[in-house]
């Protein structure tokens, strides 16, 4: 069961806290102690850097928020536009596009012919009419977590559009799929002694502190590394009319930052786009959850002419 945890926060992950903000998975109470002593491996999580001669790195941009510091991610299409997720688009004069494999290096860039070349500012941005910030929790699936963003200037040289998967019926229970995001690639699960911790209610609150149960074995989730483009592969689990659920368990799938990133199915050696990042566990270590964009195609190629006209 999928659904957006009240006490998170929407939108994109403020990295100079540990927040939860990849929109809530499964029930809002406080995961086992099984759950909470699990740690993934390092990777987009349990993958690798992606390579500078990666030709599908040349379909996928950072997202970067200026006002609260936070990361998404997003796949580069024709015209200026990139797809991403909804809960990744607020406030876009605040957004900037990244194109590179180190967010940080080039927004630390002083260069004025590097910025040229790899950031782009957000001039406009539409989420799917359907999506709800705060959906209730009776609506378990199909957020339609879904928003294109169009940016100024050029398209550096090199980057090109992905290709949509042509036909969503080989989207099937078993089939490899290959993600890639800017996001986390390290989760720390400390235990913290509630009576005396500073701020336990806040830390609740935001998703920094988990208890397995009122104020009682409490633990602190700290996420790392986010800033460097990853990917890995994993395998389908489940699909609903407009999502695709992964199963992460191995250690390998998404976590905060790669909201709104590809998901690819390769076919006759080529890869194909069809998913994006929606949603995730606590510790992204059990199930990811995508937003089928080949189901959302007609309501894509609509409205991307309309992006850039005065509103």
């Amino acid at each position: 069961m999928y659904y957006k945890c009240p006490s998170y926060l929407g939108g994109l992950l403020l990295r100079s806290f540990f927040f939860l903000i990849f929109v809530g998975l499964v029930a809002c109470d406080s995961p086992s102690l099984s759950v909470l002593n699990g740690k993934p491996e390092s990777g987009i999580m349990g993958g690798a850097d992606v390579a500078d001669d990666d030709s599908l790195a040349l379909s996928v941009v950072g997202i970067y928020n200026t006002e609260f510091n936070g990361i998404c991610t997003g796949t580069l299409l024709e015209g200026n536009i990139v797809l991403t997720a909804a809960h990744c688009v607020a406030h876009p004069s605040k957004l900037k596009i990244i194109f590179g494999l180190d967010i940080d290096e080039y927004l630390a860039a002083r260069e004025q012919d590097v910025i040229e070349e790899h950031i782009r500012q957000v001039t406009d941005a539409k989420a799917h009419p359907d999506y709800a910030d705060e959906p209730s929790d009776s609506r378990n699936t199909d957020f339609s977590d879904i928003a294109l963003l169009r940016f100024g200037g050029k398209v550096p040289e090199g980057y090109v559009p992905a290709k949509f998967l042509p036909d969503d019926k080989v989207l099937v229970k078993g089939a490899a799929v290959t993600l890639m995001g800017y996001g986390v690639n390290d989760v720390q699960v400390t235990r913290i002694d509630a009576a005396t911790y500073k701020d336990l209610e806040e830390g609740i609150e935001y998703g920094e502190i988990m208890c397995d149960k009122p104020r009682q074995n409490c633990f602190k989730i700290e996420y790392s590394g986010d800033g460097i483009l990853r990917k890995t592969t994993a395998e389908i689990d489940m699909i609903s009319q407009s999502e695709v659920v992964v199963d992460e368990s191995n250690g390998r799938g998404t976590c905060l930052g790669d909201s709104g990133g590809p998901a690819f199915l390769k076919q006759d050696g080529q890869y194909f786009l069809f998913g994006v990042t929606s949603r995730g566990g606590e510790l992204c270590d059990d199930v990811g959850v995508y937003t089928n964009a080949v189901y959302f195609q007609d309501w894509i190629q609509k409205t991307m002419p309309q992006l850039g006209k005065r509103h």
